[in-house]
């Protein structure tokens, strides 16, 4: 069985994590998916892990587990929600938007209610099975144990209260209880640590970050997985997040501020300046222990651990009877919608058998703002190669924690001897020849795919490039025609060695264009890009010195004058606005750095 791991927000990890041990004890195959705002959060290292919607339609998986609202249509396989929280009261939480196939639920209270929403729709099953991120409340629940002693000794407290509020603005307690949360700080002896959901205002989180560097006895929590403060803590306050009810199911009190659940079996506040002495009272009496038991019973009963073995034996169950779906019937608005949110599918994504195998090519030096992700740009390559040229910025780590790619540290002496080494280095004759600070689309990795395996005409292929100013796209401003090689096959190729920069490839035979564009994220900030075309002048300057070439005042002013008005006049720059203005300038300024660089350099020869 081949397992899509879906995660869109970072509480995902540690729903999906059980589900993951509980696939892989069954030996069933997995590929994680994340969207490229999480991708830098992934934590787990060496598994599979992908951003792509392609990748995702080339694994034809079996089945999707979803902790969330949303999955694409399109993606083959048993599309199952397995949810992110037990807060039924919550708006949409029942809520029926018919992407799933398959609602795996957490206890018999969401049971019925989804057994009902069935019965009315009839286009998808229900199966109890509890919920994975609880497992290790029954496998490892004194994991902390240790670190729990370790605190309360550091700190000389009593107690250890977690407020883990909800991020919400219309129900989040951060504001409304910060004065309550002070003065319980101020007057008790407990440790107070305060974990927010990523989604929280700064603003709010900004104030007990004060608050935390005022008293010892508060800490916020940097820990992204929820579930070890949980284990951690004596006592919970919160409002109306659904992680009450994962602390209900570890036997211990609660304190809430105007939760807004239709059943509190907990102690639930309705005015401020009340915390302290409710707290003192859950904490000496546990009056709320009943409700509790009976609660536990309704949303989660289960105490093995297994909830995610029954996840993976329930969707087992379901492909025996219904199959596995190609994709989901949807009417067309909620296509439109899952389009929007995650891409177009590829129309024809490639599936043929493999003709040629692909080398990745690299050579990078102080990349870490693109390391990690064009590395998962390529990972469909059948080898990635980075020579570095020792950066000192974290990259040559980041690279080593990408099992799959081969790193060779190598002296930087100019980018056409650079290149040229390391494409010495690739093994097969089809080579993909980047720079870091380039991304393909689904739609030309896709198109590359096919070019290799299909008798392809050309021995190179430009690629056209879209241009990004930071996170905007640069329409004209002279980038609207610019393209490179990137494709080609290794013996029909070199590259010349009369350039230092912008080397040129020399190509033995036919060239070719694909159609779909490289995205080119070449600007990050002004001094960057500043650096860059000074770099590149300084380079060209030394290119202009071997031939023997002078710069005189025409170099000087007219030359970068020219260029300004090239990129933004006549290649339209000024519809760019500021941003056609800013690069143009750029532009010339690399021309001036040029022949700066040019004098110089026969200044210094010319000294007698």
């Amino acid at each position: 069985m081949k397992c899509i791991l879906f995660c869109q927000n970072p509480y995902a990890f540690g729903i999906l994590w059980p589900i993951r041990e509980a696939l892989k004890a069954q030996n069933d195959d997995f590929l994680w998916y994340v969207g490229k705002s999480l991708f830098k959060k992934f934590p787990f290292g060496q598994d599979p892990v992908t951003t792509s919607m392609l990748d995702l339609q080339w694994y034809e998986s079996d089945v999707v587990f979803v902790p969330g609202n949303e999955v694409p249509h399109y993606l083959r396989g048993v599309k199952t929600q397995v949810f992110h929280g037990l807060a039924g009261e919550k708006k949409g939480h029942f809520r029926i938007r018919h992407y799933f196939d398959l609602y795996l639920t957490q206890g018999p209270y969401f049971t019925e209610r989804f057994n009902k929403l069935k019965a009315k729709y009839r286009d998808f099953e229900v199966m109890e099975t509890g919920w994975p991120k609880l497992d290790v409340f029954a496998t490892d629940r004194s994991r902390y144990a240790d670190e729990k002693k370790q605190l309360l000794a550091k700190h000389q407290a009593q107690k250890i209260l977690l407020y883990a509020p909800t991020f919400s603005p219309s129900l989040t307690s951060a504001f409304e209880l910060y004065g309550d949360l002070e003065k319980l700080a101020r007057s008790t002896n407990h440790l107070i640590i305060v974990k927010f959901h990523d989604l929280m205002s700064k603003e709010g989180i900004q104030r007990y970050q004060n608050l935390a560097e005022e008293r010892e006895n508060v800490l916020l929590a940097k820990e992204k997985n929820i579930v070890k403060h949980l284990l951690l803590a004596d006592l919970l306050i919160s409002d109306t997040s659904s992680v009450i009810y994962e602390f209900l199911l570890l036997n211990k009190p609660v304190v809430s501020y105007k939760n807004i659940s239709k059943n509190i079996g907990w102690d639930n506040l309705t005015h401020t300046g009340l915390l302290l002495e409710h707290v003192q009272k859950n904490l000496d009496g546990d009056p709320y222990e009943d409700q509790r038991s009976e609660l536990n019973q309704r949303y989660h009963p289960y105490r093995d651990g297994k909830s995610a073995q029954r996840m993976v034996n329930a969707v087992k169950l379901y492909m025996d009877t219904h199959g596995v779906p190609e994709e989901r019937v949807l009417p067309l608005s909620r296509k439109i919608k899952m389009n929007k949110k995650f891409g177009k599918p590829v129309t024809k994504p490639w599936k043929g058998a493999k003709q040629q195998k692909l080398s990745a090519v690299f050579i990078t030096y102080n990349e870490i703002l693109h390391i990690d992700e064009v590395l998962e740009n390529v990972q469909f390559a059948d080898e990635i190669i980075v020579v570095d040229s020792f950066s000192t910025d974290g990259t040559v780590e980041r690279i080593k924690a990408h099992a799959r790619v081969k790193l060779i540290q190598r002296p930087f002496e100019n980018y056409t001897d650079q290149k040229s080494f390391a494409l010495a280095q690739a093994s097969h004759d089809w080579v993909l020849f980047m720079d870091a600070d380039e991304r393909l689309t689904d739609a030309l990795k896709n198109e590359v795919a096919q070019t290799i395996n299909s008798e392809p005409m050309a021995a190179a292929y430009f690629f056209y490039r879209t241009f990004m100013f930071k996170q905007k796209v640069l329409r004209y401003s002279g980038w609207q025609s610019d393209k490179n090689f990137r494709l080609f096959r290794k013996s029909k190729v070199a590259f010349t060695q009369e350039r230092i920069v912008h080397e040129t490839l020399i190509v033995d035979g036919p060239i070719g264009i694909l159609k779909n564009k490289l995205i080119h994220y070449s600007y990050k900030d002004y001094e960057d890009y500043k650096g860059k075309m000074v770099k590149y002048g300084q380079m060209k300057a030394q290119e202009a010195f071997k031939r023997g070439e002078r710069a005189n005042a025409y170099h000087f002013f007219v030359r970068p004058a020219f260029k300004f008005f090239n990129h933004f006049i006549l290649r339209l720059g000024f519809l760019d606005g500021k941003k056609g203005c800013t690069i143009s300038y750029l532009n010339a300024l690399g021309v001036h750095a040029r022949y700066q660089e040019l004098d110089r350099l026969w200044r210094q020869e010319d000294k007698p």
